[in-house]
């Protein structure tokens, strides 16, 4: 559940401050950023089938493990953009996210409804569900905190926090493995 937790901290902080990056510090339209922000999505959506295919030959831990950590590259690779860079620039670093995001939700969320009996699978939506509440309002929380704190460099901060949090959510995938 903790790996849940962070992986849906990292996307709140990363994807509600990254307007923020866009549109104060880059000096972009509403409309360009909306349309930059269109990758992690719709990498999401592609990637999350294939993700659950993977899961029937390799461990859903490891898959879990690549796609936070690929979030996590993606996120620090946002913070460290050219000062202006282009747009595409901006576009695939997102979808790595994407795709790092889709590696990891599918097979998470299946583990977490295949953990316990058939008969509590109702539970384990449940947890899912607390999961994903309790690590974004995790991550709204740290938002509000970094922005009222963080000055110029907020949007960047709320960056380096959710590829933290997608680091923590990492190693803690990779934990199961070891069981």
């Amino acid at each position: 559940m903790w790996t849940s937790v962070c992986s849906y901290a990292a996307q709140i902080l990363a994807y509600v401050s990254l307007p923020f990056l866009f549109e104060t510090r880059m000096h972009l339209s509403a409309v360009e950023t909306g349309l930059l922000l269109t990758p992690w999505p719709f990498m999401t959506a592609v990637t999350a089938p294939i993700a659950g295919r993977l899961t029937n030959r390799f461990p859903t831990s490891l898959i879990c493990s690549i796609g936070l950590t690929l979030l996590a590259a993606g996120l620090l690779l946002m913070v460290f953009l050219p000062t202006n860079p282009a747009k595409s620039d901006m576009a695939w670093r997102l979808a790595l996210c994407g795709i790092g995001f889709g590696l990891f939700q599918t097979p998470n969320n299946t583990a977490m409804m295949t953990a316990g009996p058939i008969g509590r699978s109702g539970a384990a939506s449940g947890m899912n569900a607390a999961a994903r509440y309790v690590g974004w309002s995790l991550g709204s929380a740290l938002i509000s905190l970094i922005f009222g704190v963080g000055g110029d460099h907020s949007a960047v901060l709320c960056l380096v926090a959710g590829m933290t949090f997608a680091l923590m959510g990492a190693a803690t995938s990779s934990v199961r493995q070891l069981k």
